[in-house]
């Protein structure tokens, strides 16, 4: 049980230092405590340089995992993935695929945080875990969910979109693991003047239990608003902001902005963005984001960066998408 609770130990201080939850070991259920710590922490590199005021704009596969409503704008065959180097030695992941199917959009899409590895100690004697002897022997720790979701358009214009999602949440820690399902519900609605509006219900679910360890998923509202887009030649800029609410902590904002340059009729287009958040007392995050992007044909890199006011230093994440032309009208 001390291999598994050193493991703990690490998601604990993930969950505190990069997001809104605290988080700690216990042995049953409690209020202050949320479990999938994943389920709150980004999952796109364009969102995430954005501050994640993204669910009024999603437009990629991305959006399976902010608002599922809005797959229902992929017009076409859309794969991503992203990469971030995260605190705490931690990797953190996503990848997405959204087809067209029907009326609607499908996505399906893996998140991933890897805690990496831990030395398995052998507690001493009386000593309540606070020394003991190495084993020579590492163990080590994932959080992984899977999600599946759909998303569909309604109108002349396809200014009302609707979607769902159903997510299963998985944790492993050395041989022990538990797993719960959970799920989305999501709405947008783009008004013939140019304002889009959205928002979103998630991770509604089971408890996760994990080496007697209890705690529910993090019951996550958004509600999300995006500016008309302002147009100067070949220069767009676009504001938006986002409130959302993680069960058991404060009621949190953003405020973004993307600004794109398209180079010529080579298809190639640049991008900048950048988010302030008004974050909770308990967030260690640093208030602004920043990144960048390029859409080469259709071909797409993304970067974005975020700081810790906390602990210092800063996390890095590239992503990469590639999306197909889009079909009909």
């Amino acid at each position: 049980m001390e291999r598994v609770k050193r493991l703990i130990a690490l998601a604990g201080g993930v969950a505190i230092l990069g997001g809104p939850l605290p988080a700690r070991a216990q042995t049953q259920t409690s209020n202050d405590t949320r479990a999938a710590i994943l389920l709150t922490l980004p999952a796109s590199s364009r969102a995430l340089a954005l501050g994640e005021a993204w669910g009024a704009v999603a437009d990629d596969e991305s959006a399976l995992f902010y608002n599922p409503a809005q797959l229902a704008r992929v017009r076409a065959l859309a794969v991503g993935g992203s990469l971030q180097n995260y605190i705490a030695s931690t990797t953190l992941g996503a990848f997405a695929v959204a087809v067209p199917l029907g009326h609607g959009t499908i996505g399906v899409g893996l998140q991933l945080l890897d805690y990496g590895s831990a030395d398995e100690i052998v507690p001493a004697d009386g000593s309540n875990g606070q020394a003991g002897t190495p084993t020579g022997s590492t163990v080590t720790a994932q959080d992984m969910a899977f999600t599946l979701g759909y998303g569909i358009a309604f109108g002349s214009r396809h200014e009302l979109r609707v979607g769902a999602a159903v997510t299963y949440a998985r944790q492993e820690v050395a041989s022990y693991s538990g797993g719960a399902m959970a799920g989305d519900i999501g709405a947008a609605y783009s008004l013939a003047n140019g304002w889009d509006v959205s928002a979103a219900l998630q991770h509604l679910g089971s408890n996760l239990t994990l080496a007697s360890v209890s705690a529910p998923l993090p019951f996550t509202w958004r509600a999300a608003v995006a500016a008309p887009m302002v147009r100067a030649g070949v220069f767009t800029l676009r504001p938006m902001a986002e409130a959302r609410k993680v069960s058991g902590a404060e009621v949190t904002g953003v405020l973004g902005a993307e600004g794109t340059w398209r180079t010529g009729t080579s298809g190639t287009v640049l991008a900048a963005r950048a988010g302030y958040a008004f974050r909770g007392s308990t967030d260690a995050r640093a208030p602004f984001t920043v990144g960048a992007g390029i859409t080469l044909g259709r071909l797409q890199v993304d970067y974005a960066y975020e700081g810790f006011d906390l602990i210092g230093g800063a996390t890095n994440r590239v992503g990469v998408r590639f999306a197909a032309l889009p079909r009909g009208p």
